[in-house]
C-alpha cells in the first residue's frame, strides 16, 4: 500500500471487508505526531512498504507488525485437509479459484460489468499467487530434522493430500466405467487428466499468474526442499536397521509409501523445471572482473566446488588474461547464475593443475574446461551442464578459430572412498577363503568359496606392494598411507626400512594407483553405467577418456578424493553425437590409449 498524509484528519473507524474467503481491510495501528491515520493491510503484512519518510514520522500504538501477523497465524482455523500455516492458506485459496474459474467458465447473461470483473480477477489472482511465492521464498532455510511444527513440513503433506495428490479411487472408477462399454477419446482425456495431480495444475497456474516470475523461484526451492527431505528419510530408514530411536523417527516421519509419493512429488516438479530451463530460453554470459556485478562475481567465488578459490588473486587469475568464465542465466533469476565453467586456453592438453599457469590466449590450440559447477540444488538432473559446455565450445570456436582441441581436466572424486571399500572388501573376501579352505581340508571336499575381487589385482602387484611396505598387509598398509592428504610430501610415509625417499614411494605406487583408477573408470559399473558421477556426465555428452594423469592435483582436497589423480576427457566435434548414441543405447564407453594402457 501506498500512504499519504491527511493532516488532523482522524480515523478511528476500523472496517473489516470479507472478499473471496479472506479478511482484508484497515487497522489502526499507526500514530503520526500530530495525527491518527488508518493503514490498510492486504493478506500478508509483510508485504506492506513504507517509505523512509513516513517511517521516521510514525511509531507504533497498539500493536506491532509482527505481533499482528503471529496472532494473525496463530487464530487461523484448522482444517481436515491438513496445514493451518499461511502457506497451506494461501494455496488451498489458489486451488479452489482454480475450481471456481472451472465451474463457471460460461458467462451469465446477467453478469453487470463483465470486463471489469474479469479484470479485478485477474489482478487479485496475480496479487493472490505472488504473495504465495514471496510468503514460501521468506521461510527460513532449515534441516529437516528440525521442522517439527514448521510450515513446510506442513505445506508438503498438504501437497501429498489426496485432495492435491493422484486419486487413485477416481482412476479405478473411471477405467471401470470404461470396461463396460467401448473405448472413447473422452474416456482417454479424463483418465489423463485424473492421473495428472493437482498440485500439479496449480503449480503451472501460479507460474503463469505469479508477478514477477516468482512462480520460478518458487517451484526451485521447493524442489530443493523435497530433495532434502527425502534424504533425510532415507538417512532414518538406514538408521532404522541399527537402533530403536531411529526405528521410532522413521514411524513418525515416514507412512505407508509416503517416500515414493515424495519421489513422484520430486520428479513432477523436476519434469517442469526442464521445460523452463530449456536451451533457448538461457543466457549465456561471459563474467568479468570489470564488467560483471560484484554479487555475481561474489555468488561465483563461494559455489565454486571443483577447486575452491585460494585467495582473491587466485579469482582474478581465472577471470583474466588466457581464462574464460561463462554462466548460464534464466530470465526469472537475472542475478542468480545457475551454473558456470572454467576455461583455460593452452597450446597443449594439460596434464596437471599446474599446467594451466601457460595459459594464453595467442596461438592457443586447446581449450581446457577445469572446472564446472551447479549452483542451485532444486535444479540438480536438469540438463544444464551439457547445454553450457556446447554453448561455450560454440562461442570459442568464433572467438578464436585456432583451437581444434576441446577437453577437460577433471578430477576423479569419490575415488579414495571406493578403493578404501574395496581394499576392506577385499580381505574380508581373503579371510573367508581361508575360512573354507580350512573348513573343506576338515570335510574332505575341495570346493572354497570364490570371492568377487579375486581379479582385482595382479598377484605380481601384490607383491610389489608387499615389497615396499615389508608387510603381508599391503593393501592395508597402502590404505593408511593414503589417508593422510600429504603422504607425496612427507617424509614419515616412507615406510621402506632406510628404502629410499619419498619421490621413490609416489614413483613405485605410480603402476598400481593408475590401475586402480583405470579400473575404477572403465570397469567398475552401476545398473550399466560408470560409477564415477563425473565420467558419466562428460561420457553421456559424448566425450572420451582420452589420458590418465598421475600427481595431476595435490591440493588437500585432490589427494584426500583422488590420491592426486586426474584425467583428461576429450571432445572430438565430429564424434561426439556418435559416441553419445552408443552410450545411451550400449553403455558403451571410449577410452583411448592414456587409459587403457593401464
Amino acid at each position: 500500500p501506498f500512504f499519504r498524509r491527511y493532516g488532523s484528519i482522524m480515523a478511528r473507524s476500523v472496517s473489516v471487508v470479507k472478499r473471496s474467503g479472506r479478511q482484508q481491510g484497515t487497522r489502526r495501528i499507526w500514530k503520526c505526531r500530530n495525527s491518527s491515520i488508518a493503514m490498510p493491510f492486504t493478506g500478508n503484512i509483510g508485504s506492506a512498504v513504507l517509505s523512509a519518510h513516513h517511517t521516521r514520522s510514525f511509531h507504533a500504538t497498539t500493536e506491532t507488525f509482527s505481533e499482528w501477523n503471529s496472532n494473525r497465524i496463530s487464530q487461523a482455523p484448522n482444517t481436515s485437509e491438513g496445514g493451518s500455516c499461511v502457506v497451506c492458506q494461501l494455496f488451498r485459496e489458489i486451488g479452489d479459484r482454480i475450481e471456481l474459474a472451472d465451474r463457471d467458465r460460461k458467462p451469465t447473461a446477467n453478469a453487470p460489468s463483465e470486463s471489469a470483473s474479469n479484470s479485478m480477477q485477474r489482478k487479485s489472482v496475480a496479487s493472490l499467487t505472488s504473495e504465495f511465492c514471496e510468503t514460501y521464498l521468506s521461510l527460513p532455510d532449515k534441516h529437516p530434522s528440525s521442522w517439527e511444527n514448521d510450515p513446510k513440513q506442513e505445506f508438503i503433506d498438504l501437497l501429498l493430500n489426496k485432495k492435491y495428490d493422484v486419486n487413485e479411487e477416481s482412476i479405478l472408477s473411471a477405467m471401470d466405467n470404461v470396461h463396460s462399454r467401448s473405448l472413447r477419446t473422452a474416456d482417454i482425456l479424463r483418465i489423463r487428466g485424473l492421473c495428472t495431480p493437482q498440485y500439479e495444475c496449480i503449480f503451472h497456474y501460479i507460474l503463469g499468474s505469479a508477478q514477477q516470475d516468482l512462480g520460478v523461484a518458487f517451484l526451485v526451492k521447493l524442489r530443493r526442499d523435497i530433495r532434502d527431505v527425502i534424504h533425510f528419510r532415507k538417512f532414518i530408514q538406514q538408521k532404522e536397521k541399527h537402533d530403536e530411536e531411529g526405528k521410532q523417527q522413521s514411524k513418525d516421519l515416514t507412512g505407508p509409501n509416503h517416500l515414493i509419493k515424495l519421489q513422484t512429488l520430486e520428479r513432477n516438479i523436476k519434469t517442469i523445471l526442464t521445460s523452463l530451463f530449456r536451451p533457448g530460453v538461457l543466457n549465456l554470459q561471459r563474467i568479468t572482473y570489470q564488467e560483471t556485478p560484484a554479487s555475481i562475481i561474489e555468488q561465483i567465488a563461494f559455489k565454486e566446488a571443483v577447486h575452491p578459490l585460494q585467495s582473491l588473486q587466485d579469482l582474478r587469475t581465472r577471470l583474466g588474461p588466457g581464462r574464460r568464465c561463462f554462466a548460464f542465466f534464466h530470465p526469472a533469476l537475472p542475478n542468480k547464475p545457475l551454473v558456470f565453467v572454467h576455461v583455460a586456453l593452452l597450446q597443449e592438453i594439460p596434464k596437471s593443475m599446474s599446467d594451466l599457469q601457460y595459459a594464453t590466449e595467442s596461438n592457443a590450440t586447446c581449450a581446457t574446461f577445469y572446472s564446472i559447477t551447479s549452483t542451485e540444488p532444486g535444479l540438480a538432473g536438469v540438463e544444464l551442464g551439457n547445454h553450457l559446455i556446447k554453448s561455450v565450445v560454440h562461442v570459442l570456436q568464433n572467438e578464436y578459430p585456432t583451437l581444434t582441441s576441446f577437453c577437460t581436466l577433471s578430477p576423479i572424486p569419490k575415488f579414495n572412498n571406493w578403493l578404501e571399500g574395496k581394499i576392506v572388501r577385499y580381505h574380508e573376501g581373503l579371510l573367508k577363503k581361508q575360512q573354507s579352505k580350512q573348513d573343506s581340508e576338515d570335510n574332505g571336499s575341495d570346493s572354497p568359496l570364490r570371492f568377487m575381487d579375486d581379479g582385482f589385482l595382479h598377484p605380481s602387484e601384490l607383491q610389489q606392494l608387499q615389497s615396499i611396505f615389508s608387510s603381508e598387509s599391503s593393501l592395508l598398509d597402502l590404505l593408511e598411507t593414503l589417508k593422510s592428504p600429504t603422504w607425496h610430501t612427507s617424509a614419515s610415509t616412507s615406510t621402506n626400512k632406510g628404502e629410499g625417499s619419498v619421490s621413490t614411494l609416489v614413483g613405485k605406487l605410480q603402476p598400481v594407483l593408475m590401475k586402480l583408477a583405470a579400473y575404477y573408470l572403465t570397469i567398475e559399473r552401476h545398473h550399466g553405467r560408470p560409477l564415477c558421477p563425473v565420467a558419466k556426465f562428460h561420457i553421456r555428452n559424448g566425450a572420451e577418456m582420452y589420458r590418465l594423469n598421475y600427481m595431476a592435483d595435490t591440493s588437500s582436497k585432490g589427494m584426500r578424493n583422488s590420491c592426486g589423480l586426474m584425467i583428461n576427457y576429450r571432445y572430438l566435434l565430429d564424434e561426439i553425437e556418435t559416441n553419445r548414441v552408443k552410450y545411451e543405447i550400449n553403455g558403451d564407453v571410449v577410452a583411448r590409449d592414456g587409459v587403457k594402457c593401464w
